[in-house]
Formats: C-alpha cells, structure tokens, sequence
C-alpha cells in the first residue's frame, strides 16, 4: 500500500508497538492484537473530522465559497503560483501535480481504509468474542471502505460515464494491509465494481442496527444511502431509488429551520450538534466548527438562494462585517455560527431527500419528485410556496438549485456537479467574477480532477495523473 503514505503507516505499527502496554502486559509480543470483538469495536469508534474530509479546495472550484480568512486579491495578484490562486482563476496551464506535495484527502482516506477498514475485515472471521457483533463490524467495514473509495474516485478521477469507464483511469481498490505492497491504480468501472461489491457484502451479513450507536458508526441507514450514491453515479436511477427509498426507513429525519423563526432575530443562530444530530446518516466534517469562517461567493448569494431563505435572510448567520475581514471583498459575508457544526463530507436526510427527487424526476414521475423537494424547501422558504415543475427538464433545475444551498460547501456539491457535467444534459458552466475580471470553469475542464499528491506518485508509478 506504498501507494499513499506508506512512512506513516509505519510510524503508526511503532507506536503501536510501544505505546499499548496495556495489550502486551496480556498478549504476547509480536502476536496479533486486535483478536478480540471488543477490540475491532473500538477501532471502528473513529473521530471523522479533520484532514480527510477537506472539502474546501473542492468546495472553492466550484464556487461555493472563497478561501477561508486568506485575502483573496492578494492571492491573485501575487506573482507566486499557488493551488488557491490556480483554483481562484480556473487556470488550467497551470502544474497542479508539481505543486501538490501531499494532500490531505487523499493520504487520510487510504488511511482510513488500510488501519480500520481493511484491519477489521482482516480480523473479524478469527477474532474472538460475539459472533453477532463481529458480523456488525465486518458489515460496518465493508461500507466504511466503500464509502472511503468513492469519495477518492470521485476527487481523482473523471465522473463515472458508462462509455469510458471501463477505460478511464481511476484510484487503487485498496483491500490488503501489506505496507511494503504497491496497489496498482484500476479503471474507474474496476473501482465501481469494488464498490457495489463492498457494499452488497455488508448487506449480505445482515448484520448492521437500524439505529448506530452514535452518528460516527454505521447503520443501515447509511450503508443503503451510499448503495444509492453509487448507483446514481453510475446512472442507474431505478436502482437507486430502490435504495433510498430503503434507508428511509430507518431515518426521516429533516434538519427544520423554522424553529428560529420563534426567536428574536438577534438570536436566531441555528444550533447543531454535529454528531449528535438527528438527521445524521453519517457525520464526517472538516472540524468542528464548519462552516464558521467561510465566505460565499457572490454567485452563491445572487443567483443560488431564494428568496425568504431563512438562514440568509431571516437569521444572523451572514456577518458582512467579518467577510470583508476574511477575505478582502466587499459585499461578501461571512458564516459566523460556532453553534452550527455542519456534516461537511457524510450524509444527512436531505441527500436520501433529493437523491430521491432526482431519481423520480428522471423516471418522469416528475410531480412526486418535486414534492420530495418541496419537503426540503418548506423547512428553509419562508413564506413558502410549493413549487411545481411541468417536464424534467423544469424539475431538474429546481433540484440543482434546491440542492446547491442545501449542500453548501460540503464535498456534495463538487461531486453532483462533477457528474451532471459528465452526463452533459445538466452540465453548468461556472462564472467567478472578481475585481471585474471574470473567470470561467467549463463542464469538461481538467480542474474537475484533482492531482495524486507527489507522496504517493513517488512510491507508484501506476499513479499517472487522471487529467
């Protein structure tokens, strides 16, 4: 698995070896240690925060927002090439590669997979304990390393078309925990393939609770909600709705900001509790503070929200004093709610919510697709008025705006366009104006695909780049 970040791998066995005295007093040295249920149990008791789950250079690209509390005139008008300028100008001559060192998405998540995923799966039939339970942590593996994949194939790799996929360069399926092998990179489709097979795996067992034990775990509310990220990607929206129509099930729960509406607007500060949250499916964020910092673009708060948003309008969420502090231009807010820890690269109610829309629009049931949208609006339009659309194609432009406000900033936005761009017929070409120059992301642009980081180019030279 020298493919990603093979010097940390080891430096983690060190510190295993000599930091869990409590597991040496009571095995013997050199010994697996993970051969208990009890102890696989507590290695899937995971913080996903941090590194691995930085939307933001995605979230930048695709106009969600600026760079966050960095000046951003200055970054462009600086005479030095750096990602955030090349991301803040769509400048496509520019050598990413040469520029990416490492990067913290890609070596977090094969991280992820290899010291939790993979070390469970390879753990669970032999170790001892409740045979239940060691069902459930294989189960809640399976998906965890599937999950872990797609967020990789869909950051490196072109969106998955079902013409070139068996062609198209994709990321390493990563499934062994030998730190001295090399996992070759395999076609988009070989990855799509692996991950419908991870997923129908965890399936099989039947084994995963309805409701987890905290929304950092797996239950199968998430593992079908992801069955139906992957199929949608792959086109196949019957499927796929057949999948969220089953997480549904088990957790229905919409995020409602109404509730602040009761309060005096001066306190109207929409609180979450990030893992705590009722509508998770499956909390992973950048840091605990998400979004807080963040500024919006001008095109986000021009043409993306409606009109009565509550949290734009209605609440004290946007502090325009502050973004001008941020980032350098006027007129642009910031995302001041500390109270507000927002699910950054999980999933919540609302993607089962309009991944169901989409499906049924696309199956011409256009009607029961924008009630599923309406379902969202009512909790964020006030006054609200439903809204209708008379064809798909109607329908499908009220899910893409519905969709971009509620996916604000999350890694969700960046992957839905990605693939809308690839299919063609509901591609966007972005516009980013900044001190009057306008700047231009097209639908098939090299940008939409981020560079293998030089930390794991170096070690495989399967790892050409996807661009």
């Amino acid at each position: 698995m020298r493919n990603y970040f093979y010097g940390w791998a080891m430096a983690v066995l060190l510190l295993v070896a000599s930091g869990c005295k409590k597991y040496t007093d009571i095995t013997p040295k050199g010994q697996n240690l993970l051969n208990r249920a009890a102890d696989l149990d507590l290695l899937l008791n995971v913080n996903y925060s941090g590194t691995p789950f930085t939307a933001q250079k995605q979230a930048i690209l695709d106009n969600d927002m600026y760079l966050q509390a960095v000046n951003v005139p200055n970054t462009i008008s600086s005479n030095v090439q750096t990602i955030n300028k090349i991301l803040l100008t769509y400048d496509e001559s520019a050598n990413r590669a040469a520029l990416t060192l490492t990067d913290g998405p890609y070596e977090g998540l094969y991280r992820l997979i290899s010291t939790v995923a993979n070390i469970v799966l390879a753990n669970a039939d032999k170790a001892s304990g409740d045979p239940l339970l060691l069902k459930q942590l294989k189960a809640e593996a399976y998906i965890l390393r599937a999950y872990s994949h797609y967020l990789l194939v869909n950051i490196y790799a072109k969106a998955y078309d079902p013409a070139t996929a068996a062609t198209d360069g994709g990321v390493p399926y990563v499934k062994d925990i030998d730190f001295e092998s090399v996992n070759n990179k395999n076609t988009v489709k070989e990855v799509y393939d692996n991950l419908l097979g991870d997923v129908d795996a965890a399936l099989a067992l039947e084994s995963l609770p309805e409701q987890p034990k905290n929304g950092m775990r797996i239950g199968k509310a998430f593992a079908y909600a992801v069955k139906a990220k992957i199929l949608m990607s792959m086109r196949n929206y019957p499927a796929a709705l057949e999948a969220v129509t089953e997480a549904l099930k088990y957790n229905s729960n919409i995020e409602d900001h109404r509730s602040l509406l009761a309060l005096p607007k001066a306190a109207r500060m929409p609180v979450r509790s990030g893992v705590g949250a009722a509508d998770n499916l499956f909390y992973a964020t950048d840091n605990s503070f998400s979004p807080t910092t963040f500024a919006p673009t001008y095109e986000i708060l021009r043409d993306c929200y409606e009109p009565g948003n509550i949290i734009k309008d209605s609440s004290i969420v946007y502090n325009y004093d502050m973004g001008m502090l941020y980032v350098g231009l006027a007129g642009i807010p910031g995302w001041i709610a500390p109270t507000y820890e927002a699910n950054m690269a999980g999933m919540t109610t609302s993607d089962l919510v309009l991944m169901k829309a989409e499906c049924l629009i696309r199956n011409k049931q256009v009607a029961e697709g924008m009630a599923a949208i309406n379902e969202i609006r009512i909790r964020r339009i006030v006054p609200f008025t439903p809204l209708s659309a008379s064809d798909e194609a109607q329908g499908m432009k009220y899910l893409q705006q519905t969709s971009r406000i509620e996916f604000l900033f999350t890694i969700r936005n960046f992957i839905n366009l990605k693939r809308w761009n690839r299919e063609g017929t509901y591609a966007t070409t972005i516009t980013r104006t900044l001190n009057g120059i306008t700047y231009q992301l097209k639908p098939d642009s090299p940008l939409w695909i981020f560079p293998f980081p030089q930390s794991a180019t170096q070690f495989n030279t399967s790892l050409t780049q996807n661009y």
